[in-house]
């Protein structure tokens, strides 16, 4: 029998009193459905490997997950209850653990990640995209997940109180690469600095692309305030050694343009 999730939708949603499921309604969930199950599997593999580098080179391990598929077996007669089977496609081995046991683990875990996230905790960021992304009129909602006809975990719901997308703070980084492109008004003004992992397209203003200009061929040291929308705040030759600021200047500067946010650290 392998490894089965049992979901069943109730509710008002057109389709579901006839004890159907619209690919209208449910098409862009079910993709969702199967996103969520390959990243927590992914998550599941990096944890096996001990590895506290891993991520910094790139998911390696997400096209193996990404293997893991989800086949419609079947659909329960007075229900909108699909059945559906984990299996894996054609590809290469899984060095640990086999897919049978990677599939029962990332089946388990996600119908425990979706009981968390309806209840408001945050656990797992692709789970709650799709609950978020299920229609209006689903009602209830339960997930069984089974391994060899024995049933592994059972949950059942009706509202959700998913948890807010929690805010990005921003953090002061400095950045060492290379100039690869840069954005000139009236378009957008910016600064792509690629480093040894990633390429990081920053805000600037039009004095620091203009200060960025020659230095393209150049390695370069940049501070960038990375967030949502990350900014350069400066940029120099990594060859010359920054300016070194007089002590009293660094507390004007504090005592002025910085009291506010001092006072309130204070706090």
């Amino acid at each position: 029998m392998g490894v089965e999730l049992k979901v069943t939708f109730e509710g008002d949603e057109p389709g579901l009193a006839q004890h159907r499921l619209s690919i209208s309604s449910f098409g862009e969930s079910l993709k969702l459905l199967l996103s969520a199950l390959q990243r927590t599997a992914s998550g599941i593999l990096a944890s096996a490997l001990d590895d506290a580098d891993y991520g910094t080179r790139g998911g390696r391990l997400a096209s193996d997950a990404k293997l893991l598929d989800l086949e419609l077996a079947s659909l329960e007669q007075g229900s909108a209850a699909p059945t559906f089977v984990c299996t894996a496609r054609p590809g290469p081995q899984l060095r640990m653990p086999s897919f049978d046991v990677l599939g029962e683990q990332a089946v388990l875990r996600l119908v425990q990640d979706l009981d968390a996230e309806r209840q408001g905790k945050a656990v797992n960021g692709s789970a709650r995209r799709y609950l978020r992304s299920l229609p209006a009129g689903v009602r209830v909602q339960r997930y069984r997940a089974y391994a060899d006809g024995r049933l592994l975990a059972d949950v059942q719901f009706g509202e959700t109180a998913l948890p807010s997308a929690p805010v990005q703070v921003s953090r002061l980084l400095r950045l060492r690469g290379r100039i690869v492109s840069v954005g000139f008004e009236p378009g957008s003004s910016y600064v792509a600095i690629k480093t040894s992992s990633r390429t990081v397209r920053c805000a600037a203003s039009s004095e620091q692309v203009e200060r960025a200009l020659p230095l393209r061929q150049k390695d370069v040291v940049a501070a960038v305030l990375d967030g949502q929308k990350p900014s350069l705040v400066w940029i120099l030759d990594a060859a010359t050694p920054p300016p070194r600021v007089p002590i009293e200047s660094t507390v004007e500067h504090l005592r002025t343009d910085w009291a506010e946010t001092m006072r309130i650290l204070a706090q």
